[in-house]
């Protein structure tokens, strides 16, 4: 089975300084749900990766990212999509884990979990630490332009997507059209 890894915040939704912290504060942006859709349509396993440490600084409780990952669940099911798994590092970036974007573990755990062949697989997300996770999994990438990156700022990553997008829908459609079964396909 191959995969699509989505970062969540600035992917799936609006990204905060201040964390999305409950249910009120989710904005997911309109072309999500129907970019699942698609992508699964497509043969892609949608697996959420997000680094989510404001469980452990103590500003969402568990239970909201629950009742966030459930609503997210909700609008991309209303759409005909489908999510197959949530994966969140939620430890302090100084706590130094193995599963904290760049770090590809939780790309590793999931592909453990559900079988999952890292290189048909892609990672999409909005941050150079998105890039560097699938790239370690040995994954393609794609940085998408909807987080704090613009275009400019691509000539300073230290390390280089294999694709950049401006949103989730516009990587969805690209992936959509590669053939599933070449696995030499770009995007």
């Amino acid at each position: 089975m191959r995969a699509a890894f989505l970062d969540r915040d600035g992917v799936i939704n609006e990204d905060r300084d201040d964390y999305v912290k409950n249910v009120q504060e989710l904005k997911i942006y309109p072309h999500v749900p129907g970019a699942i859709r698609c992508l699964n349509e497509a043969g892609y396993a949608v697996v959420v990766v997000s680094n989510q440490q404001g469980v452990a600084k103590g500003v969402l409780s568990e239970n909201d990212l629950q009742m966030i990952e459930d609503e997210i669940k909700r609008h991309v099911e209303a759409a005909g999509g489908r999510i197959a798994a949530f994966y969140y590092c939620k430890h302090l970036a100084s706590d130094n884990c193995v599963c904290r974007k760049p770090k590809p573990g939780m790309l590793f755990r999931a592909a453990d979990d559900l079988g999952i062949d890292l290189k048909q697989s892609v990672m999409i997300g909005d941050t150079e630490r998105d890039v560097q996770a699938g790239q370690s999994a040995g994954c393609r990438t794609v940085l998408l332009l909807t987080g704090k990156l613009t275009k400019e700022d691509l000539k300073a990553l230290a390390c280089k997507p294999d694709d950049v997008a401006s949103d989730l829908r516009e990587a969805a459609e690209r992936l959509c059209v590669t053939n599933p079964q070449d696995s030499s396909s770009t995007f």
